[in-house]
């Protein structure tokens, strides 16, 4: 009996972890669509073109913040549009992907948010500089239906290159030491969420 409790076990551990690589596979795909739609808005923005019109709402704020001075902070979030009928005349918007660039005490931040079609977090990826130690912190975190799935946490000496991270984490779960940054991000992606619907909902169409 426990040989069979034991055999199945496995069975659900393989099947679980088949169905996460799936999802990851999924994910790194529509990542790199997103990516390349992103590439494709630069490069007519470069140009001046404006048709088509780029899928974009962009967000700029610039204040000067006692201790650690001036701070500016641009996030970008890229939609898609759907008609749910032919009688629609405008398309409904969904947010498909974000970036949060943003400096404090001379240091630049950067985050990417990538949402799936019912509007849940994706995936995560950030790069964090960690000011005390002069570390900085590479995370990728993948999410399967709004659940984590995997985690990667990679670190660099600050000033190194893209080259120079190493990866220090790699599992199903968050280590303590990256729980605040972890719970941080997803509540930026909730954020960011909320100020895509409020933009939306304010069209003048």
């Amino acid at each position: 009996m426990k040989q069979i409790i034991l055999v199945i076990s496995l069975l659900c551990l393989y099947t679980l972890a088949a169905q996460a690589q799936d999802a990851k596979q999924a994910i790194r795909q529509h990542y790199a669509d997103a990516k390349a739609q992103i590439a494709q808005i630069q490069e007519l923005e470069k140009s001046g073109d404006q048709y088509p019109v780029p899928q974009t709402y962009t967000v700029v704020i610039k204040q000067n913040l006692p201790a650690t001075g001036y701070h500016e902070e641009t996030l970008q979030m890229f939609y898609r549009e759907e008609l749910e009928s032919d009688e629609q005349i405008y398309a409904d918007l969904y947010l498909d992907f974000a970036t949060q660039k943003y400096n404090f005490a001379a240091r630049e931040y950067y985050q990417e948010y990538l949402y799936d079609k019912q509007g849940r977090i994706e995936f995560i990826y950030a790069i964090e500089p960690e000011v005390i130690n002069d570390i900085d912190y590479e995370y990728r975190f993948y999410f399967g239906q709004g659940r984590l799935i995997d985690v990667i946490v990679k670190s660099r000496k600050t000033g190194e290159g893209e080259t120079a991270f190493n990866t220090v984490y790699q599992g199903k779960t968050v280590p303590a030491q990256y729980s605040e940054e972890y719970k941080s991000l997803v509540a930026s992606s909730k954020s960011i969420m909320t100020v895509f619907k409020s933009i939306d909902s304010n069209r003048h169409l």
